[in-house]
């Protein structure tokens, strides 16, 4: 009998029999994040996070922590350590990161963020 999925987001990725590498999914996030950071401009990070905080009810400020590595002009610049410790764990954290690459795909193809993804 199926079991359904795992319980809360992104459980598949934390639990499970085969659960992903952690360091991994960071390090292609974070590949995204820098990737994209080149090639977009700050109306185009201001975007991102107002169709964020606009389409999904996420709180403007909540987002800035994030938005800081996509180049969000009012963000703050902060290391990636204290940019985690503002959320309170990597898991928040992650979770505004791609809310954030939602938000910059926008109209574009979804394919647009493999352009960064690190070399094997």
């Amino acid at each position: 009998m199926d079991e359904g999925p795992s319980e809360g987001p992104g459980g598949s990725f934390i639990e499970g029999e085969h659960p992903s590498d952690p360091t991994m999914v960071y390090a292609i996030l974070m590949a995204w994040l820098v990737g994209a950071r080149e090639q977009i401009t700050e109306n185009q990070a201001q975007d991102a996070v107002q169709w964020v905080s606009d389409s999904l009810g996420i709180e403007h400020d909540d987002l800035l922590q994030a938005a800081g590595f996509i180049g969000y002009p009012d963000a703050p610049n902060l290391p990636l350590n204290e940019a985690v410790e503002h959320y309170g764990d990597r898991v928040a954290f992650t979770l505004n990161m791609v809310l954030l690459f939602g938000g910059m795909v926008g109209d574009a193809e979804p394919n647009w963020l493999k352009q960064f993804d690190p070399a094997s």
